[in-house]
């Protein structure tokens, strides 16, 4: 009794209930003027129609145009009004105004230099697409001169981490999904209000879908009464809106802009195992130093910066990259931070992975909690496998999530027909969002392998090209994790995998793109 009470007064029931009677207010007034006046009802119609094929028009991914449909078409009137207030609410608005604003500035610093790409040139041709691409016409310098490590475990992770922000002069910067009372987040806030307190620039920004279920709606509050500046992004609000469906998934740590952190892990205990949710959290994050530091302080400022609406003196902080940067390549490692955006029009952490698939020559390793892919990002996959690339994939034994669990495995036999490997981690989670192509090049981020990742979020990682170490230490932890994983079979699967679950997974396929 005590769990439903508490259930009816959370923060979640509450934007939940006040949802449900906005939409059963838009019902009831739909229905009562389309009692009395039946040519309205006439017009709805028609405008489900003009809907529709203002939908097919859209330059949008096609699984998302096919979701859209359904729903419009399958909920007649309805689904046509619900799809025009969401897409046209004011917010949703402003914030891809204030999006593409910011994303000019990228453009404005992201320029890579020509000694880094004449550099690059000279190793390996094939890398100067995507660093053309990506420099030219997105905004992401490729960067030289730099440093990695690479962890394979949340608690390494977290050990480097605190030591770094104890040693930070000048500013941190941190941007999180998940922040959540315990050990960890205890023990990184009382090194933020000391640093704090001696007069180091502290700026901490969160995701507000932690408002639901972690932190207090305005927890922001507290910690600048503690001299940390900190913003939430994008709050919860019982609002019809697609924005909530826009969330911050990125993870940057920045400091002194000299060193900068990425990878699956969040701010709270599961993600270094000091608690235990879905057996063993495992969890990759990397550590860059030197100029490629730039493009997460970028990355970072655009994030800050959404919601100002006076100018300020920010990009002083890029400047300060530019001036310590060297006239002169000094190693034949290449690093290119990246950021995606569900409001520039552009799948940019897609274009990584698929520039990724198309230049593997020999193997592809993947690890990640979720695989539901579109059609370009399975064909470039099955393409991979058939023309000879051994392609592994590992993904989670426990999963945190039933949905995602159930979708993945409607292509399963796809995959296992091509000659694709799949494994499952047995230990437990695997929270990693890790890449490795022909032992030579990788990326570690934040960035999964769904919809919600390539196309909903604002994620963030880091691509390495030829850092011997880091593939070296990627390579490793592939061998070892692959070495406590079950390898599915498709008699196997076939055999043992339910006829229930794989209804369950075809329905829920259908309406994936928008989860």
């Amino acid at each position: 009794m005590k769990k439903i009470w508490r259930l009816i007064y959370s923060r979640v029931f509450i934007v939940l209930l006040l949802l449900l009677v906005t939409i059963l207010t838009i019902l009831w007034v739909v229905t009562s003027v389309a009692t009395y006046f039946p040519a309205f009802l006439a017009f709805l119609q028609f405008f489900s129609i003009v809907i529709a094929i203002s939908i097919v028009n859209r330059p949008m991914n096609a699984s998302f145009k096919l979701t859209w449909i359904l729903f419009v078409m399958g909920i007649p009137i309805f689904g046509a009004l619900f799809y025009f207030i969401l897409q046209s609410n004011i917010e949703t608005r402003r914030y891809r105004k204030n999006f593409q604003k910011q994303a000019k500035l990228l453009k404005e610093y992201g320029h890579t230099s020509y000694k880094v790409m004449s550099g690059l040139g000279k190793k390996d041709k094939e890398q100067l697409k995507l660093a053309n691409y990506m420099s030219e016409h997105v905004g992401y310098a490729l960067h030289a001169n730099s440093d990695a490590k690479y962890y394979s475990s949340g608690e390494a992770w977290f050990e480097d981490l605190l030591t770094d922000l104890r040693q930070a002069k000048n500013h941190i910067f941190m941007e999180y999904y998940i922040v959540d009372f315990g050990y960890m987040w205890d023990t990184i806030l009382e090194v933020l209000k000391e640093k704090a307190a001696q007069g180091v620039e502290v700026r901490f920004m969160y995701d507000g879908m932690n408002s639901l279920n972690t932190l207090p709606y305005s927890y922001y509050k507290r910690l600048r009464e503690m001299g940390i500046k900190a913003k939430v992004f994008s709050q919860i609000i019982p609002a019809l809106s697609t924005i909530h469906n826009n969330r911050d998934h990125r993870k940057i740590t920045v400091i002194d802009g000299q060193i900068a952190y990425t990878g699956g892990a969040n701010l709270a205990d599961e993600y270094i195992n000091r608690i235990e949710r879905f057996g063993y959290w495992k969890d990759a994050n990397i550590k860059v130093t030197g100029e490629a530091v730039a493009n997460f302080t970028l990355m970072f400022l655009q994030m800050w910066n959404f919601d100002e609406k006076t100018e300020n003196r920010d990009m002083a902080y890029m400047e300060e990259h530019y001036e310590r940067e060297s006239d002169v390549v000094e190693s034949d490692s290449y690093f290119l931070a990246y950021g995606e955006s569900p409001f520039d029009n552009d799948a940019v952490a897609k274009r990584v992975y698929l520039d990724m698939f198309q230049s593997a020559q020999d193997s592809i390793d993947i690890m990640t909690p979720y695989l539901v892919l579109d059609d370009e990002m399975q064909e470039s996959l099955i393409y991979a496998a058939k023309r000879g690339v051994k392609v592994r994939i590992l993904l989670p034994h426990i999963y945190d999530k039933q949905m995602p669990y159930l979708v993945a495995r409607t292509d399963f036999e796809l995959y296992l027909k091509a000659g694709i490997e799949i494994y499952e981690f047995l230990p437990g989670f695997v929270h990693s969002k890790v890449v490795l192509v022909d032992g030579q090049m990788a990326s570690v981020g934040t960035v999964n392998l769904d919809f919600r990742s390539f196309y909903l979020n604002f994620e963030c990682g880091l691509y390495i090209y030829n850092h011997k170490q880091v593939m070296a230490d990627i390579t490793r932890d592939f061998e070892e994790s692959l070495a406590q994983s079950e390898r599915i079979t498709l008699l196997g699967f076939r055999k043992h995998y339910p006829w229930y679950k794989r209804a369950a997974g075809a329905v829920m396929a259908m309406v994936s793109p928008l989860l």
